[in-house]
């Protein structure tokens, strides 16, 4: 006589919770892209209905917010005492997030401008790098603008949406049309195309992930941040 097996419980799914909602965000903006994007989509991907994600998030803006909070959560370098090492460090770790997860590229601006979850750790840890190096007042914002300006400008070209092309046609039109340029008329551009083409921005067809602009990063940060110390030197020999 066969032995009855008990019978199975159900295994419960995992209780809906932010983090839970977050994650699923990431992963579906990283593997479908921001077009797929949406409360629907994630709510379908957890198996819920999507009336379930606005008990714990309000709308799309708060979404958005929350993720990318997320991702650049440990972007802050440690402390540091020499505030350029600290700054180079601060612009790495965020290319590395976008790097990561190229998709939220075209979400950057406009979180920054209008953000419904500010990182006050990562404003503070600026500003306070920025006031020890001499900045102040007026002169302080400004370097604040300049640090975060700088910080999302690159990452965010390097990194941008490129429409899919399988079948070669950006690649092959915009290198025609870069190789049939007058050289009369563009003498540095025609000597240059085949070391630019694919490698400089406005003159490719991938981004960062697929061709690295990292040698331009480098020069990029430097110059974003030797500018800085000159005009802190500045501010320090007008006192």
């Amino acid at each position: 006589m066969t032995a009855k097996r008990p019978p199975q419980r159900k295994t419960k799914s995992a209780p809906l919770s932010s983090d839970s909602i977050i994650a699923a965000a990431i992963h579906l903006l990283d593997s479908q892209g921001l077009d797929n994007f949406s409360i629907r989509n994630i709510a379908k991907a957890l198996g819920v209905y999507p009336t379930a994600l606005y008990w714990h998030v309000p709308n799309r803006h708060q979404l958005i917010a929350r993720l990318m909070a997320a991702l650049f959560a440990d972007v802050l370098p440690p402390p540091d005492p020499d505030w350029q090492a600290w700054l180079k460090a601060l612009f790495r770790r965020y290319r590395d997030v976008v790097r990561a997860h190229p998709n939220i590229s075209p979400l950057i601006g406009g979180h920054l401008v209008s953000s419904a979850s500010v990182d006050l750790d990562l404003v503070e840890g600026i500003l306070a790098t920025l006031r020890k190096t001499g900045f102040a007042n007026d002169d302080l914002v400004d370097a604040y603008n300049t640090v975060i300006a700088g910080l999302c400008g690159y990452a965010t070209q390097e990194f941008a949406h490129v429409f899919p092309d399988p079948a070669g046609h950006l690649k092959h039109s915009l290198t025609a049309n870069i190789k049939a340029a007058d050289p009369t008329l563009y003498p540095t551009l025609a000597a240059e195309r085949d070391r630019l083409l694919n490698h400089a921005l406005m003159l490719r067809w991938q981004n960062g992930s697929g061709s690295s602009l990292e040698s331009g990063f480098e020069m990029y940060t430097d110059a974003l941040i030797t500018g800085l110390a000159w005009k802190a030197a500045q501010i320090k020999s007008s006192v």
